[in-house]
């Protein structure tokens, strides 16, 4: 079964938008709850496109195929877009979704219902559906595009049993709601994986000071498309050129999300002995070790440097294969430079957006 992906056609509107006009000035609006109510708070719309692009990127390299609804692919597919490559590829493939719109219907209001936690939220949602089949307008089309449109790709991705990639706007929402997507994909179980250990490298390296520690928080794979980038719309080009380099990890990954659809423990439990063994050679290799059994230093050279104490068949395989390739992206660059160049290549360094960008993507650690 292919590795796919549901992604949103209002993602890739975003990041078309982002190739042919540079990052945007003004603002979005994210849907923030409190108590009974919700409340829109304003967002940089640069914010939005620049994280819809790192997921874009990292899906374009680690999936098989991105799957959008070809009702809505009018709204990015146009004869300039730098993703028209990835499409003509067949990496990113409309797909009629709505061909059975009853088989959608079911889920997106069970969904839909889910997600409104408050009664507001309820309230307004009822109108935008009532406005919608009486005069084919919602009274709310943020809220609609946002939590209505956010049901239904939910439902989707539910229906045709893909993981779903959401909207950056709507994957707020989510977590403000509480409602939480399938924890069966694999990917996503790596990603978080890497974002753990690279915050621990990094807190190793620099150090936990409340002033001046912070960690850069980009996903690894658009850090490395960015370094071998020379302008925003090569972007695509390197990272559908990068899926030769990860055709290995995207197969584990296919292997790994295949175990997780059949309930298959004994393959699970493999795929996460290997995700540990990648955990445990990185916590050595820094310095880090179990009470019982004390870090030494590294002997040899090269690929073949294995830790003198622990278990040196362990530390051999991490210099092979998906855990060798898992154990780069952790020790790649942390992203701060990388995001710098990213702001100047949309000549924004020094700006009020360029700011915006890398306080957005910095945290503390």
């Amino acid at each position: 079964m292919a590795q796919g992906v549901v992604a949103d056609n209002w993602s890739l509107q975003d990041i078309s938008s982002l190739f042919s006009d540079g990052l945007e000035h003004d603002f979005a609006g994210q849907i923030l709850l409190s108590g009974e109510k919700h409340y829109y708070a304003p967002i940089s719309s640069a914010i939005i496109q620049t994280e819809a692009l790192f997921d874009f990127i990292t899906d374009l390299i680690l999936r098989d195929e991105i799957l959008v609804d070809e009702k809505f692919s009018y709204s990015w597919d146009q004869v300039s877009s730098p993703l028209l490559e990835a499409k003509k590829l067949g990496v990113v493939r409309p797909y009629p979704f709505l061909s059975e719109p009853g088989k959608i219907a079911g889920p997106r209001n069970k969904i839909a219902d889910l997600i409104c936690t408050t009664e507001s939220l309820r309230v307004a949602h009822r109108e935008n559906v009532d406005g919608w089949k009486a005069h084919k307008q919602p009274p709310d089309p943020l809220l609609s595009a946002t939590l209505w449109g956010g049901a239904g790709m939910c439902a989707r991705s539910y229906v045709y049993e893909k993981s779903y990639t959401p909207h950056p706007l709507r994957k707020r929402l989510f977590v403000n709601s509480g409602f939480m997507l399938p924890a069966s994909d694999a990917l996503h179980l790596v990603k978080e994986f890497l974002h753990d250990k690279r915050i621990t490298v990094s807190k190793k390296i620099y150090g936990n000071d409340s002033l001046y520690s912070s960690y850069v928080n980009i996903p690894a794979l658009p850090i490395r498309v960015i370094q071998d980038s020379s302008s925003p719309t090569q972007m695509i080009t390197t990272a559908l050129q990068m899926r030769d380099e990860f055709q290995q990890l995207r197969d584990w990954l296919k292997m790994f999300q295949n175990a997780m659809g059949n309930e298959d423990t004994d393959a699970l439990v493999k795929y996460r002995k290997q995700l540990d063994s990648v955990s445990e050679y990185i916590d050595r290799k820094i310095g880090y070790g179990a009470r019982s059994q004390p870090v030494s230093m590294e002997a040899g050279m090269g690929i073949f440097k294995i830790a003198t104490q622990g278990n040196p068949i362990e530390s051999l395989k991490n210099q092979f294969g998906v855990r060798a390739t898992l154990n780069k992206l952790v020790f790649g660059s942390f992203g701060a430079s990388a995001l710098k160049k990213y702001v100047h290549m949309f000549d924004e360094q020094g700006s009020s957006v360029g700011v915006e960008i890398e306080r957005a993507f910095t945290i503390n650690v």
